[in-house]
C-alpha cells in the first residue's frame, strides 16, 4: 500500500496578531484576504506592502501564504483586479484562491506563474466538477462543505487534483455559491463578502394562509460550528491533501487555539492509540477555549448529520455564561439607566471582558465591556464558573428588553488587530507595490473594455449599444412536462424543463406526443449533482442526445463535461447559477462552448449594462439573458431536518416570509413574494438582453401564469393592482 501524503495544516488570518499567531501554533501555510476582493467583510484589509512582508515571514520559517481573491467581480473592477494579479506576480504567493470563473480565466491565460485554487464558493460537490476546474487551471479545489468521507473519496480515487476541505469552523445552511437570501432580501451578496447571515436568525413557523398564526419558532437555519478533528485518519484515507481551518473574521486567540489542537491531533496522527487519544482529549480542550459555537461533524459521516443544527440554540459564537430574563433598574450618572442582572454563571468571566446579549426572540444582538462585577455582593476583578454574580451595565448598551443569552466575545484581540495593523502600515509606509500598467492596458484592450463606456456616478449611459424590439423573446421554465398543456402567459421561444426521473417518466409516457416540442425544449441540469448521481446524469444525457434532443442547461459550470466530446447541432445553455458577473466571466462561458447563458442573479443594473456592453463589443454570437421573474431559491441546502415543516412558511423577525420544500434530495426555501424585473423590461431590450426567462416551476402553473400575466399588466393597466416583488441587488438607471 502507498504511504499517505501529510495533510497540510491551513490557517486562517485576518489581521497580523491571527497570521502571527497560526505560525506560533503550528500552521503549515496561511490564507489572508486580497485588498477589496475577498469574501470576507473585514474592517480593514491587507495592504499589499503588508502582504508581501506576510509572504516573506512566512518563507523565511518555511510555511506558505494563499490570498483569497474569492469574490465575485463587478464590471467597473476588472482593471483594479488586473492591476491587483500584476502586483500578485511580483510577490509570489503560493495561491490564489478563486470563485469568479472570468477571473480564474485571466490569471491562468495572463498571469501563469501564479498558482490557482478553486474556492468553496464555486461549489464543487462531485468529481466531475473538480475535474473540469482542474482543466481551466486549478492544481486544488476547496471542496463543497456538504460532501460525505466517501464522496471525498470517489473524488480523490477518479481525479488528480488536490483537495482541500474545511475541516473546522462555521457552516454555511446554503451551499456556498448558491445563496441569495442575503442579496434578494436586502441587497447585499454573499458572493461578495457581504452576507448578512439571515440563516442565524430566529425564525417561526406559520400556517400558509394565516398571517398571524405563527407556531414552533426556533433558530432553524443556523448550524453548528464544523468539527472534524476526531476524524482525521479517515480524511487522510480519502485523499484529502489540505485541512482548512474557517475564520478570517475570527480573533487572534481563536486561531492560536484552533491551530494548537489540530496541530497536536496531526502529529500525533500515527502515535499508539492511546497517546493519540490523549492527544485528542488535550485538542478539545483548546478548541474548548476558541469560544466557537456549539461543534459537531458536519456532513462527514452522513448526508443527512442529526446534529447539525440545533434548533433551540442562538448560534451565537462566544463563551455561553448564562441565560437573562430581566434586570433590575436605577438612576446612574447624567441622567442614564442602570441596568443590574444576576445569574449563575456557566463559565468564568472577568471585568473588562466583551459580552454579547443575544435577544433570541427578536435576534437582536447587544454588545458591551464588563465593568462591573459583584460575587456574592462583593467587588471581583474575576468570577468563576458555578458562582453567583452580578453584572451591570447602562441601558442604552442592550436596548429595551433586556432577556437572552449572556456570551463572553473575544472582541479585544479584534481591536487589538487593527491597533496591530496600523502600527504595522506606519513601518511600511514606504514600500510601494505597482503593477506592469502596460501590460494591463494590453488585456483590457483585448477585452474591449474601456472605461469611458463604464456608468457614470449616476447610472447613466452615452447612446444605447443597439436598437432592440420592444418586447424581447421569452423563454419559460415548467416544473414538468404536464404542465406543457396549459395555457402560458408569453408564446415561449424555448421551454426549460428539470431533468429529472419525473421528467423523463413523462416523456417516455408521452412518446411523439412531446416530439413537436423537440426544437425549443431545453432540459435543465441541476445546480447541483451528487457523486451518487454523476453516472445517472450521464446515461441520460447520452440517452437524449441519442434520441434527437439538442438543447440542454447548465447549472454549474462544470457541467459542460457530461457533453464532451462535442456533437455538430448541440446547443449549451448557462443557467444563472453560474454566477456570470462580468464580461471576462461570459467569455469564458463562450470559450467552453456555451451558446446562451443568464446573467447572475446577484447583478445590479448598471453591473449588467456595462458587461453587455464590453462583451458585444467583441464577441456578439452568445445571447444573454436576464432570470425576470420567478422564486429563485433563497437557500439550497443538503440537509433536511426533523424540525423542518414542510407545509407551512417560515417567517423571521424582519417579517420576511418564505416556504421550505424538499425536491430532488435538496432542501429550498422559496420567498412568498416573488422575483420580478419585468416593469423595466423595455430598458433591458434597449441595453441588448437578448432574452427574458420567466420561472414558472417553484408553484402550481396557473398561479405562476396569472401572477406574470398581472406583471405584464396584461389583465390590468393599472400598476398599483400589481403584486408586490423583489427586485434585489437590481437597482439604478440602465439608460
Amino acid at each position: 500500500m502507498p504511504s499517505l501524503q501529510p495533510m497540510e495544516l491551513l490557517a486562517p488570518a485576518g489581521g497580523f496578531p491571527a497570521f502571527e499567531a497560526a505560525l506560533e501554533a503550528g500552521a503549515d501555510a496561511i490564507y489572508v484576504g486580497a485588498p477589496g476582493f475577498n469574501a470576507r467583510a473585514l474592517s480593514r484589509d491587507f495592504t499589499l506592502a503588508e502582504i508581501g512582508s506576510l509572504i516573506a515571514q512566512a518563507h523565511q520559517a518555511g510555511r506558505r501564504v494563499y490570498l483569497a481573491m474569492n469574490s465575485l467581480v463587478k464590471e467597473n473592477e476588472l482593471s483594479a483586479v488586473l492591476e491587483l494579479l500584476s502586483c500578485f506576480e511580483q510577490l509570489r504567493p503560493d495561491a490564489l484562491i478563486i470563485q469568479d470563473i472570468g477571473l480564474l480565466r485571466l490569471a491562468r491565460t495572463h498571469f501563469s506563474s501564479l498558482p490557482l485554487h478553486a474556492s468553496t464558493l464555486l461549489s464543487v460537490h462531485n468529481s466531475l466538477a473538480a475535474a473540469e476546474l482542474a482543466k481551466l487551471g486549478c492544481s486544488r479545489v476547496v471542496l463543497a462543505r456538504e460532501m460525505t468521507l466517501e464522496e471525498i473519496a470517489a473524488v480523490h480515487r477518479q481525479t488528480a487534483v488536490e483537495l482541500e476541505v474545511f475541516v473546522h469552523g462555521a457552516m454555511c445552511f446554503s451551499y456556498s455559491g448558491l445563496c441569495l437570501f442575503s442579496s434578494l432580501h436586502g441587497g447585499k451578496s454573499s458572493l461578495r463578502g457581504q452576507c448578512v447571515q439571515p440563516c442565524r436568525r430566529r425564525y417561526a413557523w406559520q400556517q400558509t394562509g394565516r398571517s398571524n398564526a405563527a407556531s414552533a419558532s426556533g433558530y432553524f437555519f443556523s448550524m453548528n460550528d464544523l468539527c472534524g478533528i476526531d476524524l482525521l485518519p479517515a480524511l487522510r484515507h480519502a485523499g484529502v491533501r489540505c485541512l482548512k481551518i474557517e475564520g478570517r473574521l475570527k480573533s487572534a486567540q481563536y486561531v492560536r487555539s484552533v491551530v494548537a489542537a489540530y496541530r497536536l491531533a496531526l502529529d500525533t496522527l500515527d502515535a499508539p492509540e492511546t497517546l493519540r487519544q490523549e492527544a485528542l482529549r488535550k485538542a478539545h480542550s483548546l478548541l474548548d477555549e476558541a469560544m466557537g459555537r456549539k461543534r459537531a461533524q458536519g456532513y462527514f459521516l452522513s448526508a443527512a448529520p442529526e446534529d447539525a443544527v440545533s434548533p433551540e440554540q442562538s448560534g451565537s459564537s462566544g463563551l455561553f455564561l448564562g441565560q437573562i430574563n430581566g434586570a433590575e433598574q436605577e438612576r446612574a450618572e447624567h441622567g442614564k439607566t442602570r441596568l443590574t442582572v444576576r445569574l449563575i454563571l456557566a463559565a468564568a468571566v472577568s471585568e473588562g471582558d466583551r459580552l454579547r446579549l443575544h435577544n433570541e426572540a427578536n435576534g437582536e444582538r447587544h454588545s458591551f465591556t464588563l465593568r462591573s462585577l459583584l460575587v456574592d455582593g462583593r467587588k471581583q476583578k474575576k468570577a468563576q464558573a458555578g458562582q453567583r454574580a452580578q453584572i451591570s451595565f447602562l441601558a442604552e448598551q442592550v436596548g429595551a428588553a433586556v432577556r437572552g443569552s449572556l456570551f463572553r466575545v473575544d472582541v479585544e484581540a479584534r481591536l487589538a488587530a487593527e491597533r496591530s495593523g496600523r502600527q504595522r502600515s506606519k513601518e511600511l509606509a514606504d514600500t510601494r507595490i505597482l503593477p506592469n500598467r502596460n501590460k494591463v492596458a494590453g488585456i483590457l484592450r483585448q477585452l474591449a473594455w474601456n472605461a469611458e463606456s463604464l456608468p457614470t456616478e449616476h447610472g447613466r449611459h452615452e447612446p444605447r449599444l443597439q436598437e432592440h424590439p420592444s418586447e424581447l423573446p421569452c423563454w419559460v421554465m415548467l416544473r414538468s412536462i404536464a404542465d406543457l398543456r396549459e395555457r402560458l402567459p408569453v408564446a415561449p421561444q424555448r421551454i426549460l424543463l428539470p431533468l429529472d426521473r419525473d421528467n423523463l417518466r413523462q416523456l417516455a409516457q408521452a412518446g411523439s406526443r412531446v416530439k413537436p416540442q423537440q426544437t425549443r425544449l431545453v432540459w435543465q441540469l441541476p445546480p447541483v449533482l451528487h457523486e451518487a448521481e454523476l453516472a445517472w446524469a450521464k446515461e441520460q444525457v447520452t440517452r437524449l442526445r441519442a434520441a434527437g434532443w439538442r438543447h440542454f442547461c447548465l447549472g454549474h459550470c462544470s457541467q459542460i463535461g457530461l457533453f464532451a466530446p462535442p456533437q455538430a447541432g448541440l446547443e449549451l445553455h448557462g443557467q444563472y447559477t453560474c454566477n456570470l458577473l462580468n464580461s471576462a466571466a461570459l467569455h469564458t462561458a463562450l470559450s467552453l462552448g456555451v451558446k446562451s447563458v443568464l446573467f447572475s442573479a446577484e447583478t445590479e443594473a448598471a453591473n449588467l449594462a456595462a458587461a453587455v456592453r464590453h462583451f458585444r463589443q467583441r464577441s456578439p454570437q452568445m445571447q444573454i439573458g436576464v432570470y425576470a421573474y420567478g422564486h429563485p431559491p433563497l437557500f439550497t441546502s443538503r440537509l433536511a431536518g426533523p424540525h423542518f415543516r414542510w407545509q407551512q412558511l417560515a417567517v423571521s423577525p424582519k417579517e420576511e416570509r418564505f416556504s421550505v420544500e424538499r425536491r430532488d434530495g435538496l432542501t429550498v426555501a422559496r420567498a412568498v413574494q416573488p422575483y420580478s424585473l419585468l416593469h423595466r423590461r423595455q430598458e433591458l431590450a434597449a441595453l441588448g438582453i437578448d432574452f427574458f426567462l420567466l420561472d414558472l416551476s417553484s408553484g402550481p402553473i396557473k398561479k405562476e401564469a396569472a401572477a406574470v400575466q398581472a406583471l405584464l399588466g396584461q389583465k390590468s393597466g393599472r400598476r398599483d393592482k400589481q403584486p408586490v416583488v423583489l427586485a434585489g441587488n437590481f437597482s439604478g438607471l440602465l439608460v
